[in-house]
């Protein structure tokens, strides 16, 4: 009998619901022992990472990396997620994202602590058989056993499917002989197994095998890369390598679900790591804006470095918000499928799974902010930013790749709104019907700007109803105009994205702000969203241009364009001097802290 379903907020609800403020998680509820996970990452990278970390922006950092793997698995650092039984410590998403985001604080390194946490335990803890799980767990936990993961190839990138890398059975059918390249792989230097994902004889579909390096695996020299340079990346090649058929990992013809589960994670994953290193950057270039003097005074005091300063940090905060608030979510759903019986791993493959889209999204915004951010704290240092001896350039050299891996932001632009509309094809979400619901708004002339009220989020609370409201009206009628057409519509589909993203970041960052409106630092929080309020309704214009003027007929398109941007009317406030009330709050902490 199954238990009674508690109301949760399911993938891609956010558009069509409300969610309260009490029923978001935020950094400020860390509990006791998240904090004490965060801390002793810290202590350990503080120890073993920063006295060396010009160490990393070099080659010499691949030879270092795996005994600080082994040493972060002595201490239980790989097995946050994983249960007791295989030698982890069974937190829930949450906890492990809070930890994440510490972590990623370590230069190339956190390259090698991504691949073999998440891309080197999950695949065999999700999807491997109780005897691979006997045979390998235990030892990647502790890093004695290191792991890479071979899915790109020359011609396969986010095409990952279309891969030649092919495995055929050997005449007694014993094993797999495998033959193949792959490229970009992270770890490969020193990896002591390889997931390969491959197609297995004539299928159309991959698999993916557990190939250990000392079967024949060859790798190429070290990539020479823009950076990272301290995180191994080779080429891969496999020539008659024999693999034991017992080890096929999952099901045959079932690897890309592996492939794109895993991505999932690392998604989000990916929006942990750019706030990690986003703070790193934001704490530079405040420091150097409080110690730099020009004309008489810090830099910090002048008004152009005090916008940079209040844009960056109320992205941060929204960054943060996001991903602490998904993970929650994949936590909620996760328990729910555990109290109506699932099994435990199956239910974090679907919990993962059901949340794709928030996951898509934080990781566009996440790594589009971390850049954002990176840019403007070297554009704080001015001509010393631009020298190779800072460590401001070490991350913009470093960042850049977070745009590209876990699929591009394109590939998860397109991804976002597809994934929307699929869900309410197969009536999961009443989507349409909203849709229809606002064409005939728009078509009476009812649809109008947001109130103000007596509370100081009553603004902010009736704006996003309204975008809400609006983001639902104008991906319908793309959706409408275009139907299944939809997915050659590319540059409409990524516009449609930008509207669903900025949506579920900004609630995001509202509902956190009022949970802890009774804070000591309730002004803060009030004027970055109010930034960050104006900041939306900009991004919401523009991509309504971008979708209504390519789905309305001529004759419409203006009238339609008019009507939905009242919608986004903001009384007129002044954010000059709410940005530099924010500045002036960080530039006193001299870090992102609140």
């Amino acid at each position: 009998m199954n238990v009674k379903e508690k109301t949760i907020v399911k993938g891609g609800e956010f558009l069509l619901t409300s969610t309260e403020p009490i029923d978001v998680f935020t950094p400020e509820d860390y509990t006791e022992e998240q904090n004490m996970f965060r801390s002793s990452i810290k202590d350990f990278l503080n120890k073993e990472v920063e006295p060396i970390k010009e160490k990393f922006d070099s080659k010499e950092g691949t030879t270092i990396a795996p005994e600080l793997l082994e040493k972060m698995g002595e201490l239980g650092f790989h097995g946050i997620g994983v249960p007791e039984k295989y030698g982890g410590l069974n937190c829930d998403m949450k906890t492990e994202l809070a930890y994440g985001e510490i972590a990623s604080d370590s230069f190339a390194f956190s390259q090698a602590i991504g691949v073999h946490t998440g891309l080197g335990v999950y695949p065999i803890l999700l999807y491997g058989n109780e005897a691979q799980k006997e045979k390998y767990l235990n030892d990647i936990v502790t890093a004695k056993t290191k792991c890479s993961y071979c899915l790109t190839e020359p011609g396969a990138g986010s095409d990952a499917n279309s891969g030649k890398t092919k495995a055929i059975h050997s005449e007694d059918k014993q094993h797999f002989i495998l033959n193949g390249q792959k490229m970009w792989i992270t770890n490969s230097g020193f990896a002591d197994v390889f997931f390969v994902f491959c197609k297995i004889e004539d299928d159309k579909n991959l698999s993916c095998l557990i190939v250990h390096k000392e079967w024949g695996v060859k790798l190429g020299a070290e990539e020479n890369k823009l950076g990272i340079h301290g995180s191994s990346t080779r080429q891969v090649f496999f020539e008659n390598v024999k693999v034991p058929v017992e080890n096929l990992l999952g099901e045959r013809n079932k690897g890309f679900k592996i492939a794109m589960n895993a991505l999932n994670a690392g998604r989000i994953k990916i929006a942990v790591a750019n706030t990690g290193i986003g703070k790193r950057a934001f704490g530079l270039g405040v420091q150097y804006a409080n110690q730099r003097e020009q004309f008489g005074k810090s830099i910090a005091e002048f008004g152009a470095i005090k916008h940079k300063i209040s844009v960056m940090a109320s992205r941060l905060y929204a960054l943060e918000s996001s991903w602490n608030r998904a993970g929650h979510q994949i936590d909620e759903f996760y328990d729910q499928l555990i109290a109506n019986g699932m099994d435990p791993l199956e239910a974090k493959i679907k919990s993962v799974a059901e949340y794709s889209m928030e996951c898509a999204i934080t990781k566009v915004y996440g790594s589009e902010t971390e850049s954002f951010i990176v840019d403007e704290a070297l554009q704080i240092h001015g001509g010393m930013g631009f020298s190779a001896e800072s460590e401001i350039s070490v991350h913009y050299r470093n960042v850049r790749g977070n745009r590209i891996y876990e699929g591009t932001n394109e590939i998860n632009r397109i991804l976002i709104p597809t994934m929307l509309l699929r869900k309410a094809m197969k009536g999961e979400l009443p989507f349409m019907e909203a849709a229809m619901s606002g064409f005939q708004e728009l078509q009476s002339g009812a649809l109008k700007g947001a109130e103000t009220g007596v509370d100081k989020y009553d603004l902010p609370l009736n704006f996003l109803k309204n975008i809400k409201k609006a983001t639902i009206l104008v991906n319908g009628l793309a959706a409408q105009k275009f139907q299944h057409e939809i997915k050659d519509e590319q540059e409409v589909l990524m516009s449609m994205a930008d509207m669903l993203s900025i949506l579920y970041i900004y609630e995001s960052a509202l509902l956190r702000s009022i949970k802890h409106k009774d804070s000591n630092t309730s002004s803060l929080r009030a004027d970055m969203i109010e930034v960050l309020m104006h900041e939306t309704a900009e991004i919401l214009l523009s991509s309504t241009k971008e979708v209504i003027y390519a789905c309305s007929e001529e004759n419409q398109a203006l009238p339609n364009l008019k009507a939905i941007q009242r919608m986004y009317q903001l009384p007129p406030t002044n954010l000059k001097e709410k940005r530099r009330s924010i500045a002036n709050y960080f530039i006193n902490e001299n870090k992102y802290q609140i």
